[in-house]
């Protein structure tokens, strides 16, 4: 029922775990270094006022934790979250089908008897499930350093920024695999999908540099789901996460129906 699904799991599992292994090594890296560093890892938290640090990293929302540990760890893995979901978004979803015309096995797929609209669901579906385990590796990586070192963190505000990061993915990815559907060449795919999550990425992160841009904030997911409003919520704020998600269902809605519909020359 799902073979599709099976052989790419198991085709992507070095790819898959990756990201996860970055998080947990980087992340747990510095919480070690905590005891020793701490007066240096403070002071580099003050840095991240800095307009070009926030371009670089996008804005982390850290004002309203103060200088403490919960503010360090949130820097590191706030930064390092946001460097991986730019490249997991745009790289991976947006090969899932050029791979298959690099290789020459198109014509094969196409042969599958199953709809097409499914054989990509599938594909896409793996994508899904090695991306469960970016937002995994966080919540993992930052309870449990903090719990060896005796330190404290809001667990809440964790996994609800853990949780808006899994939307994130998700939506941004299917984005990406529109630009897929449409293109089916694996330049032309990345270029589509590097302008238009890259292009969101540099809305949020220059609307805190630069006045002209901060009205178009609003239209870059990245501005969505930030560690200020999920304090002030309590939780993922709601209209953000239907609005989020809705893009995300509407994208790959629309990246199935594309595939499934269009004529190939292969």
């Amino acid at each position: 029922m799902v073979s599709v699904y099976n052989k790419n799991l198991r085709k992507s599992w070095l790819s898959g775990i990756v990201p996860p292994v970055v998080i947990i090594g980087f992340v747990g890296t510095i919480s070690l270094s905590w005891s020793s560093m701490q007066e240096l890892l403070l002071q580099r938290l003050q840095t991240m006022d800095n307009p070009i640090m926030k371009a670089i990293l996008g804005d982390l929302g850290l004002a309203g934790l103060g200088a403490t540990w919960e503010a360090v760890l949130f820097m590191y893995a706030g930064g390092t979250m946001n460097i991986l979901l730019l490249c997991i978004a745009i790289f991976i979803p947006a090969r899932l089908l050029s791979t298959e015309i690099d290789k020459k096995t198109f014509d094969i797929m196409l042969s599958l008897p199953i709809p097409r609209w499914r054989y990509l669901l599938e594909k896409f579906a793996v994508y899904i499930s090695y991306s469960i385990l970016v937002p995994l590796a966080m919540v993992l990586v930052m309870l449990g350093s903090t719990s060896l070192l005796g330190e404290t963190i809001t667990t809440s505000l964790v996994l609800n920024y853990s949780l808006g990061y899994f939307i994130l993915l998700f939506t941004l990815g299917a984005l990406s695999l529109l630009c897929a559907t449409i293109f089916l060449d694996s330049s032309k795919s990345l270029a589509a999908a590097g302008v238009v999550i890259g292009g969101q990425y540099f809305l949020d992160s220059m609307g805190s540099m630069l006045a002209a841009f901060g009205n178009f904030e609003g239209l870059s997911l990245f501005n969505y789901f930030s560690l200020g409003a999920i304090q002030e919520a309590g939780m993922l704020p709601i209209g953000e996460m239907f609005i989020v998600v809705g893009i995300g269902i509407l994208a790959l809605s629309s990246a199935l129906y594309i595939f499934h519909l269009r004529e190939f020359a292969i």
